[in-house]
């Protein structure tokens, strides 16, 4: 019996407690009203169970339902309607997509970056010797395995052209940084020498290279979760943002950096630093504006927070 033979095997033996049974969309539907979900017009909650499924949804449920301690737990709180769940669905994927776009520009000049810094005192293949970088050898072999693994499994043509033309496996880091993942990225930053590091948050005034690393890392999970369209506007972050001592703008937004609120100020302060043009701060009020029955303060908006000058349009 080989390895995976054999992982199955204890899979199917593991004892599993779940129990419940498959429901069907109409079932799904009876659910909700025996738990005072007010729904006027079952053929649409019909139609968007069937097009998001009732797990998705489910994701949306607790900020509307009594809490888990109480004993009318998994009931609605009086008045809730199967579109107070829908707008806070839908907020939360147009919330997901400006970030993800925001996310893209900060990660494509961070690649860009990282490359030319590197490459300018390194040449195009420093990033495989361990001594151009300053980890310790069990750091850089996972780089190493984690650049390979997903040069590997990249489609990008490119990558064959590079092999025919050049005779070579490797890559020249310009490219290796077209390839790998934000979190590979991440970790390629994580590795650089001190100088290079300096230099890549020049722009981030009164940011250090250690605070950013920080940054780095919590952008690629608030990234990933809207990548994989998983809830995210009241979500507490598993990596807090660290606050920066020398920056009041940050200090004044409190204990929100485990919050959602901490990640687009880090967002907006980003793309300002480094001149995007991407006009991601008004974007975000105009989304409150279209919701204005979102929580904010679940999402770690403090008192007051339009007049933040990282907020305050001039």
């Amino acid at each position: 019996m080989n390895d995976f033979s054999n992982k199955l095997q204890v899979i199917k033996n593991q004892v599993n407690s779940y129990n419940k049974p498959h429901k069907s969309f109409n079932e799904q539907i009876a659910l909700l009203k025996s738990r005072n979900l007010i729904i006027t017009n079952e053929n649409y909650a019909l139609l968007k169970l069937k097009h998001i499924g009732y797990y998705r949804l489910s994701a949306y449920f607790l900020p509307l339902q009594y809490k888990k301690d109480s004993e009318q737990r998994d009931k609605f709180l009086p008045n809730t309607t199967f579109e107070d769940i829908l707008e806070l669905y839908f907020f939360d994927t147009k919330l997901r997509r400006l970030i993800f776009e925001a996310i893209e520009r900060i990660e494509i000049y961070l690649r860009t970056q990282i490359a030319y810094w590197h490459s300018s005192k390194y040449g195009a293949f420093g990033y495989l010797n361990k001594e151009s970088l300053k980890c310790n050898n069990n750091f850089f072999e996972q780089l190493i395995e984690s650049i390979t693994k997903e040069k590997e499994r990249s489609r990008e043509s490119f990558i064959n052209h590079f092999k025919e033309k050049y005779n070579s496996i490797d890559l020249p880091i310009w490219a290796v940084v077209e390839v790998i993942s934000m979190s590979t990225l991440s970790k390629l930053y994580a590795s650089l020498k001190t100088e290079e590091q300096q230099k890549i948050v020049a722009p981030f005034k009164g940011i250090s290279k250690d605070v950013f690393h920080n940054w780095f890392h919590s952008l690629t999970v608030v990234r990933n979760i809207c990548a994989h369209h998983a809830r995210l506007w009241n979500k507490t972050l598993g990596i807090k943002f660290e606050v920066p001592r020398k920056k009041d703008i940050f200090r004044k937004m409190g204990s929100s950096n485990a919050k959602v609120f901490f990640a687009l100020s880090v967002i907006v302060f980003i793309l300002e630093s480094i001149g995007e043009e991407l006009d991601f701060k008004n974007e975000i009020k105009n989304l409150l504006h279209l919701y204005p029955n979102i929580d904010l303060k679940a999402m770690g908006f403090i008192e007051n927070w339009e007049k933040l000058e990282i907020w305050d349009v001039y």
